[in-house]
C-alpha cells in the first residue's frame, strides 16, 4: 500500500491529542468525586449514564475524524499495466549552416544562437518527435525524426559551416529535404521550423514551400541577422580572424533577407519571427501557435498503474 497525499497523515496528531485530552479530563473528575464519596457509592448517589452516552459519542466522533484523515490521504494499493498512448507533433528544424551564419550581428554568431535557442526549445516541447537539416548550397538530414531529446542535441551539437562542402544558400533544397523526412500518412500537423538569415542564392523556395503544405507541411521561418548587414569573420585553428571575401576579393557582407521568409511563412501557412537579440522567439512560437495544433499518436508504452484507491473502494 502507498499514499496519494501522505502529508495528509500528520493530521493524524489531532484525534490523539484529543483522546490523551479526554483520558486527562476523565481520570481528574474521577479523583475529585472520590474526595466526597467512595469508588462504590459513586454510582449510587451520581446518574453516570450521561458520561457513557458522552464517551461513546465522543469515540464515534474521533473514529470518524481518523478515516477522514485516511481518506484525504488517499490509500492505494494494487497496480495494472496500461498502454499509455503519447501524441505530439513532429518537428523538424532547418538550420542554415552557410558562411553567412559565422556573422556576429547575433551573439556568440547566428549559428551558434541559433542551436542555443533550439536546445532551450527542447526544455519546454513535450512528448514530440524532432528532426534536424542542415543547409547551405544543398542539404542533408542530419538527424531523421526522434524522440530521443539527447540524440538529437548530440547531432545538433556538431553543426557547423564546414559540415557541408558546398557554398551558397538554397532553402528549396532544405525544405525538400524535409518532405522526404517526415512520416507519411501522420494524422497530426508536420511542421517545419526554417532558421536562416534568408539569403537564397539557388531555386525557388517559394515554390518549393507552396509543394510542402500539399503534404500537410506547415512552414515557419525565423530571421536571425540584421537587414543593415554584418561582415563575416573567419577564424583558423589558432583563433586568428579575416573578412570573407568574394572571388573579386571583395569583402563579403551579410544581411537578413525577410522578404523571402516572410513569403515562405505565408504560402506555408505559418508565421515568420524575426529574431531578436537575446531571444531567437522559438518558445513563444511553440507556445502560441505550435502547441494547439493537432497531434498525432507517436509512440505507445506500458505504464503500472495504481488501479484500487480509497474513493473507489468506497463508491
Amino acid at each position: 500500500m502507498n499514499w496519494a497525499h501522505p502529508s495528509y497523515l500528520f493530521l493524524l496528531i489531532i484525534p490523539s491529542l484529543l483522546t490523551w485530552f479526554y483520558i486527562w479530563v476523565n481520570r481528574r473528575l474521577e479523583r475529585d468525586l472520590e474526595l466526597f464519596a467512595s469508588k462504590d457509592l459513586i454510582p449510587k448517589v451520581i446518574d453516570l449514564s450521561g458520561r457513557k452516552a458522552q464517551k461513546h459519542r465522543l469515540i464515534l466522533r474521533l473514529a470518524g475524524l481518523v478515516f477522514l484523515i485516511l481518506a484525504l490521504s488517499g490509500p492505494r494499493w494494487g497496480y495494472r499495466w496500461q498502454d499509455v498512448k503519447h501524441q505530439g507533433l513532429e518537428i523538424i528544424f532547418a538550420i542554415d549552416t552557410s558562411k553567412s551564419m559565422l556573422a556576429t550581428d547575433v551573439k556568440p554568431n547566428r549559428l551558434e544562437k541559433a542551436k542555443l535557442a533550439v536546445k532551450d526549445l527542447l526544455q519546454v516541447m513535450q512528448n514530440d518527435k524532432v528532426g534536424l537539416v542542415a543547409f547551405s548550397g544543398t542539404s542533408f538530414l542530419q538527424c531523421p525524426l526522434t524522440m530521443d531529446f539527447n540524440a538529437f542535441s548530440s547531432t545538433l551539437d556538431v553543426l557547423n559551416t564546414d559540415i557541408i562542402p558546398r557554398g551558397g544558400t538554397a532553402i528549396g533544397e532544405a525544405i525538400l529535404t524535409a518532405q522526404k523526412a517526415f512520416k507519411s500518412g501522420s494524422a497530426g500537423e508536420k511542421v517545419l521550423i526554417i532558421i536562416t538569415d534568408g539569403e537564397n542564392h539557388e531555386g525557388d523556395p517559394v515554390s518549393q514551400a507552396k509543394m510542402a503544405v500539399k503534404d500537410g507541411i506547415s512552414l515557419y521561418t525565423i530571421g536571425i541577422g540584421s537587414p543593415e548587414g554584418e561582415l563575416i569573420i573567419l577564424r583558423d585553428e589558432y583563433g586568428n580572424g579575416s573578412y570573407l571575401k568574394d572571388n573579386a576579393g571583395n569583402v563579403v557582407k551579410t544581411y537578413l533577407n525577410e522578404g523571402v521568409l516572410k513569403e515562405i511563412a505565408r504560402v506555408g501557412e505559418g508565421t515568420y519571427v524575426r529574431a531578436g537579440g537575446f531571444s531567437l522567439g522559438l518558445e513563444e512560437l511553440y507556445r502560441t501557435r505550435l502547441a494547439g495544433l493537432k497531434k498525432s499518436e507517436l509512440n505507445s508504452e506500458w505504464r503500472r498503474t495504481i488501479w484500487k484507491d480509497f474513493k473507489s473502494h468506497c463508491c
